[in-house]
């Protein structure tokens, strides 16, 4: 058995969100870069409310 261990790859996602129409706790401009809440926002009823922008 290898005794390195490698060390665990950050969750990441292919977007970040910008709010556009505020919802919930989000205002206007705030963005989203968490990508369990990006994941929950799109997947919801507000998804419509955020501009999804392709992280660089």
């Amino acid at each position: 058995m290898d005794s390195e261990t490698k060390p665990a790859k950050a969750k990441t996602s292919p977007y970040k969100l910008i709010v556009k129409f505020a919802f919930a706790d989000y205002q206007v401009g705030h963005e989203i870069t968490n990508p369990d809440e990006v994941a929950a926002v799109l997947a919801g009823e507000c998804a419509g409310n955020v501009l999804k922008v392709a992280n660089a």
